[in-house]
This record gives structure tokens, C-alpha cells and sequence, in this order.
């Protein structure tokens, strides 16, 4: 039985939101941001590394403790810039990749993927989540694959690289999917939030 390797959660949360009224990060969904709801469903493997870059000082003070913050300055080079300032920070530990954006993700979907992770062979690199033949978020990563990030384009080109190093998990949820970017998009998740406490 391998020992279980520790997993680091990278939150992104450094990108603009100029088709909304407020950062994503700040999205408000009931009584929590999106981001607390990240924060809140990684809680389990530790505090999360919070990556912020676009209104970095107005999410600052509400970021939940303990995360670790870090300032990405080069944000509109895109999510990979952010990635990278994470990534930095981490040296010898796996990785899960969890854009803010995704409010409808449960602790329960996260543990799932950690569990495959944690349960993969030795081949098995990179855990990714999967509903109804579409690959979502959140990703898990090795700490063996971290340096071929630094030398990429987009994060995309690592995780797809070599097929054969991902464990897929399929998955009954489509919160794996679900982002927003504008208000249509950020209404639409709302709706689905409540339609699901009813």
C-alpha cells in the first residue's frame, strides 16, 4: 500500500471578471462567496493555496484562514501564470487544481477524486474527473509531473500529454462543468444551487 502522498490545493482566483458586477472570487451563492465554498470544500486536505491576481486588494481580506496567499502579477498571461506562482510555493507534495469559478462542486465530488488518487497505480500521474464523456475540475496532479508545467504553454498541453498517466473518474455530477463568466452563466448556477437545498 503506497503511503498516502499529501495533496495541496491550488485555488485560482487571479483572473478578471469584466462581464460581471463583482470578482469571481467574491460571486456571492447564498450565504458564502465562491471562493469560501472552495476554501470550505478543500478544508479536508489542508489549507489551500489561494492564487490571486486581478482585484487582488479587495478579495485580500476575505480570503478564509489559514490559506496561504500568493500575488500573481503576471495574471493576464492567463491561468497558467497563476498556476505557476502556486506551483512555486510547492515543492515535494501533489496538487489539486481548482479554478474559483465552480461553485456547484461539493466536498463530496473533491473526496472522490482524492480517493482515486490516492488508490491509482503507479502509472497513474493525474487524476481527472469526468460526466458524460466531458473532462472538468477539479484535476489532481503528482508531484512527478510539476516541472513539465514550467515549461509549457497552457496547462492543458501537461495534463494531456500522455493519456495513459490519467486515471479517469466518471462521475454523476456535471458541477465538474459548470463555470460562469458572465450573469447569465453566474444566475444559472444560483438557480441550480437552490433547486438543489429544496
Amino acid at each position: 500500500m503506497r503511503k498516502p502522498e499529501k495533496i495541496i490545493p491550488i485555488i485560482l482566483a487571479a483572473g478578471s471578471s469584466p462581464n460581471l458586477p463583482f470578482p469571481k472570487a467574491l460571486a456571492p451563492f447564498e450565504s458564502q462567496t465562491a471562493l469560501e465554498i472552495a476554501v470550505s470544500n478543500c478544508s479536508f486536505l489542508g489549507p489551500s493555496v489561494v492564487v490571486l491576481g486581478s482585484d487582488a486588494k479587495r478579495i485580500l481580506p476575505t480570503v478564509p484562514k489559514p490559506s496561504q496567499i500568493v500575488i500573481n502579477r503576471r495574471w493576464p498571461q492567463g491561468q497558467l501564470s497563476s498556476l505557476l506562482a502556486a506551483l512555486r510555493k510547492i515543492k515535494n507534495a501533489a496538487f489539486l487544481i481548482y479554478p474559483v469559478d465552480h461553485p456547484l462542486l461539493t466536498r463530496n465530488t473533491l473526496m472522490q477524486l482524492v480517493r482515486a488518487f490516492r488508490s491509482r497505480s503507479a502509472s497513474q500521474h493525474i487524476v481527472m474527473p469526468r460526466y458524460k464523456g466531458a473532462y472538468g475540475h477539479p484535476v489532481i496532479v503528482s508531484a512527478t509531473v510539476r516541472s513539465e508545467f514550467f515549461e509549457a504553454q497552457t496547462a492543458r498541453e501537461v495534463i494531456y500529454r500522455i493519456p495513459q498517466r490519467i486515471r479517469v473518474v466518471n462521475l454523476r455530477t456535471s458541477s465538474i462543468l459548470e463555470d460562469f463568466n458572465t450573469l447569465e452563466s453566474y444566475e444559472k448556477c444560483l438557480r441550480k444551487l437552490a433547486a438543489r437545498k429544496r
